[in-house]
C-alpha cells in the first residue's frame, strides 16, 4: 500500500530524491570500508523465552511486512489508518527530515568535485602621476605638464576568465564525510518508516479504544435504564409499605452512581474521538465514528529469531546507521590530520578592448598545485577527533539501549499473550455467572424471597464484570498490536486479503 511522500520542493521531486535512499542505503556497505557498526554485547538468543501460546491446529499464520492492520479484519479500521498515514503532520515533518538529509548528502558530495567558475571582469581605472622634478631632469617643456603639477590617466580593461579549484581526496577524507551524510539519509529515512509504523500503531489502539468506549457508553446506558426500572419497583414496594426507605435511598443512590458513570465515560469517548481527528490530520470536532464492535483477535505473527528483529525493526535500523555515520566521522577526523593537495588553475584572456577577448594573442593563464600539512592549530584538529570519537560510543550505546529494548518489547508481549487470554476468559465466565445471578436476584426480589441489598449487590457486580470484560478484549487487541509493532510490524495472508478487498 504506497503512502504519498511529502516535500516542500513538491511531491514528485521530494518522492524521486527518497527513492535513492535504498540505493545509498546498498552503497554503504561499499564505501564505508574498515567502519565500525554495533554488535552486541552478547550474541542473541536461538528464540525467545516469551511464553508464547500454541497456535490451534489449522490456524492461519502471519508473516512480517507492511500493512499489518488488515489482519485485524476491520474496514473502517484500515480505511482510517490509511488516510491517518497520508496526513499525519508528524509523518509529514519526518519525510521533509528525510529532504533535509538527501539535501546535506549532496552538498557533502560535491565537495568531492572540481569547482569551476567563469568570470568576466570589466574595469576603468584613473592614475595619478606627479612632475616631482622632471623639469630638471628633462630640459624639454612635457605639453600638460606644470612644474609641480599631476597629470591623469584613465584607461579601461577587460578580463574573461574559467577559474578551476579541486581539492584532490588522496586520503578519501571527503569520502568519509559523504558516506556518513548517506548514512544519516539512510537513518532518516529508516526514522519515517518508524514513524510510520508509530502512527499506524497509534491509530489502531486509539481506534480499539473508541470502539471499547462507545460500548462501554453503550453498556451504562442500559445499566441506568435498569436501575431506574429497579428504583420505580423499589418506591412502588415502599408506598405499598413492603419496601423501607433505606432501599428507596440506597436504589437512588445506584441511579445517581450510574449516571456519574455515564458521564465520566461519554468523556472518555469525547476525548478518544478527538485525539482520533488530531492523529488523522483532521479538526478535532469529536464527531468522527468508529465500528459497532471490537475485531476479532488477529493471527499470531511469526516472531522469527531474535537476532532477525535487529534487521527488521526500523528504529534499530536508524541507529546502526546513525553509528555507522559517527564511524565516518572519526574516519573523516582522521584523514584531516593528513596532508591535503589541491590544484588550482585559470585560463582566459586580458585586454583593454573587449572585442580582444576572443583573441588568441591575449590569452592568459595560469596553473598552481598547492600542498598544505597541519602543524599547529592549538589542539583544534585533535580535540575535533575526539569529540567524534566520544560520539561514535554514544551512537554505539545508544543502539545498544534500543536493540535491548526491542528484545524486551517482544518478549514482553509474548508473555503478556498468555496472561490476557487467561484473564478474558476468566471474565468472560465472570460476566455470564454475574449476568445470571442479577436476573436471579431481581425475580426472588419480585417475589418476595431476598432483601433489595442483594439484587443491589449482583447488580453491581455484573455492571463491573461486564465492564471489566469490554477492556480485557480491547487490552488484548492492544497487546497483539505492540507485539506485530515490536517484531516491526506484521501482514496475515488470508484475513488481510479478504480485508482489503472488502473495505479498504
Amino acid at each position: 500500500m504506497s503512502v504519498p511522500q511529502f516535500s516542500r520542493a513538491g511531491p514528485d521531486r521530494g518522492r524521486a530524491w527518497r527513492a535513492l535512499v535504498p540505493v545509498a542505503c546498498a552503497l554503504i556497505p561499499l564505501a564505508c570500508s574498515g567502519v565500525r557498526t554495533p554488535e552486541l554485547e552478547a550474541p542473541a538468543p536461538a528464540g525467545y523465552g516469551g511464553e508464547t501460546p500454541a497456535p490451534e491446529p489449522g490456524a492461519e499464520t502471519g508473516s512480517l511486512g507492511a500493512g499489518w492492520w488488515t489482519a485485524f479484519g476491520d474496514p473502517v479500521l484500515s480505511r482510517l489508518i490509511v488516510e491517518g498515514l497520508e496526513h499525519n503532520s508528524s509523518l509529514r515533518a519526518a519525510a521533509l527530515n528525510v529532504d533535509v538529509a538527501l539535501a546535506q548528502a549532496r552538498l557533502d558530495g560535491a565537495a568531492r568535485n572540481p569547482e569551476v567558475e567563469a568570470a568576466l571582469d570589466p574595469g576603468r581605472r584613473k592614475q595619478n602621476t606627479a612632475q616631482s622634478g622632471l623639469a630638471e631632469a628633462i630640459p624639454i617643456p612635457i605639453p600638460g605638464f606644470e612644474p609641480g603639477g599631476v597629470r591623469s590617466f584613465a584607461f579601461t580593461s577587460y578580463g574573461l576568465a574559467l577559474n578551476v579549484r579541486w581539492e584532490v581526496d588522496l586520503w578519501d577524507r571527503l569520502g568519509a564525510l559523504t558516506a556518513a551524510s548517506l548514512a544519516e539519509a539512510a537513518a532518516a529515512s529508516a526514522d519515517l518508516d518508524g514513524a510510520r509504523l508509530s502512527i499506524a500503531g497509534q491509530l489502531a489502539k486509539v481506534y480499539f479504544g473508541t470502539v471499547e468506549a462507545v460500548r462501554q457508553v453503550e453498556l451504562a446506558e442500559r445499566t441506568l435504564a435498569s436501575r431506574e426500572r429497579t428504583r420505580d419497583r423499589v418506591e412502588a414496594r415502599y408506598r405499598r409499605g413492603v419496601a423501607t426507605a433505606l432501599e428507596v435511598r440506597r436504589a437512588r443512590t445506584e441511579v445517581a452512581t450510574v449516571e456519574a458513570s455515564l458521564a465520566a465515560r461519554r468523556r472518555t469517548l469525547d476525548g478518544l474521538r478527538r485525539q482520533m481527528e488530531v492523529l488523522l490530520g483532521r479538526y478535532p470536532s469529536g464527531e468522527i465514528e468508529a465500528a459497532a464492535g471490537l475485531p476479532e483477535l488477529p493471527p499470531l505473527p511469526e516472531t522469527g529469531v531474535p537476532a532477525a528483529l535487529l534487521a527488521r525493526r526500523p528504529d534499530l535500523r536508524a541507529a546502526e546507521y546513525r553509528a555507522v555515520a559517527a564511524s565516518e566521522r572519526l574516519r573523516a577526523a582522521n584523514r584531516a590530520l593528513y596532508p591535503s593537495f589541491t590544484l588550482n588553475g585559470s585560463a582566459g584572456a586580458s585586454s583593454g578592448e573587449l572585442r580582444d577577448l576572443l583573441d588568441g594573442d591575449f590569452s592568459v593563464w595560469s596553473l598552481a598545485a598547492g600542498l598544505l600539512q597541519p602543524l599547529l592549530s592549538g589542539g583544534r584538529l585533535r580535540a575535533g577527533r575526539d569529540l567524534v570519537e566520544a560520539g561514535l560510543g554514544a551512537a554505539e550505546a545508544s543502539w545498544l539501549r534500543t536493540a535491548l529494548q526491542a528484545f524486551a518489547e517482544v518478549e514482553s508481549g509474548l508473555a503478556a499473550e498468555r496472561m490476557l487470554e487467561d484473564r478474558t476468559a476468566a471474565l468472560e465466565r465472570a460476566a455470564a455467572e454475574s449476568r445470571e445471578a442479577e436476573r436471579l436476584a431481581e425475580g426472588r426480589y419480585r417475589e418476595g424471597l431476598v432483601g433489595y441489598l442483594q439484587v443491589l449487590d449482583s447488580q453491581r457486580t455484573s455492571f463491573q464484570s461486564e465492564s471489566q470484560l469490554l477492556a480485557a478484549r480491547r487490552q488484548q487487541l492492544e497487546s497483539r498490536t505492540d507485539l506485530i509493532l515490536a517484531l516491526g510490524g506484521g501482514v496475515f495472508a488470508e484475513r488481510g486479503a479478504a480485508a482489503a478487498s472488502g473495505g479498504g
